[in-house]
């Protein structure tokens, strides 16, 4: 039954960093001995007072590691690329308050539209991909959906796994009912560029369904 222990000052760690420790050194230790030891393998991460923790005679305070830099800032853990800071940055987008928005999506942005089709191509600016946004809302009658398959995240790129459901205003049996992919690139916590992409024969139906 391996044990794998990891000490750090309090305040120093979030709790999502904290679950992304114990996912880490667990994944770590099955690909060197196998995924024979994943069941049976304990992680843990524990906290010391701040003060009680010293190094070569010192003593290490959290607050001193915040302001020397060595410890993560809120705001500097508040801007990390995870799952929740994508759905958030998604989820904004339904408040339609710009202010918000921002905090998400960078005013020079850029968002490829796939396919050939009145919506396609290049949305160069925060304000033309919001444009974007409200001419797809309008066009469905707000029926258009985006469900959540699955968020992947490498360095500075996100891809949310998506699918994609909705009428054509004034045509309820005109529908779309695909699957896509969107590939953010991230900078200082916001999107920067987007694009989309759609699974299989999906893509004659966004085109037609668009026409």
């Amino acid at each position: 039954m391996p044990i794998i222990r990891v000490t750090v000052l309090e305040g120093f760690a979030s709790l999502e960093q904290k679950g992304e420790i114990v996912q880490h050194l667990s994944d770590g230790l099955a690909s060197v001995l196998g995924e024979i030891v994943r069941p049976y393998t304990y992680a843990l991460v524990d906290e010391v007072q701040s003060g009680a923790w010293g190094v070569q005679g010192g003593v290490l305070m959290t607050e001193e590691m915040m302001r020397s830099g060595i410890a993560t800032s809120e705001r500097q853990r508040s801007l990390r690329l995870t799952e929740e800071r994508v759905r958030q940055a998604y989820d904004v987008l339904g408040t339609g308050d710009k202010q918000r928005i921002q905090e998400y999506w960078a005013e020079d942005m850029a968002w490829l539209v796939p396919g050939s089709n009145q919506i396609s191509g290049w949305k160069r600016g925060l304000d033309e991909f919001l444009a974007f946004m409200d001419k797809v809302a309008y066009l469905t009658d707000n029926s258009f959906q985006m469900s959540w398959e699955r968020v992947l995240i490498t360095g500075d790129y996100s891809a949310d796994i998506r699918h994609n459901t909705g009428h054509r205003a004034g045509d309820e049996n005109k529908r779309l009912d695909i699957d896509v992919v969107h590939v953010l690139r991230w900078r200082d916590g916001k999107v920067v560029e987007g694009k989309g992409a759609i699974f299989g024969d999906g893509t004659a139906q966004f085109d037609e369904f668009w026409s």
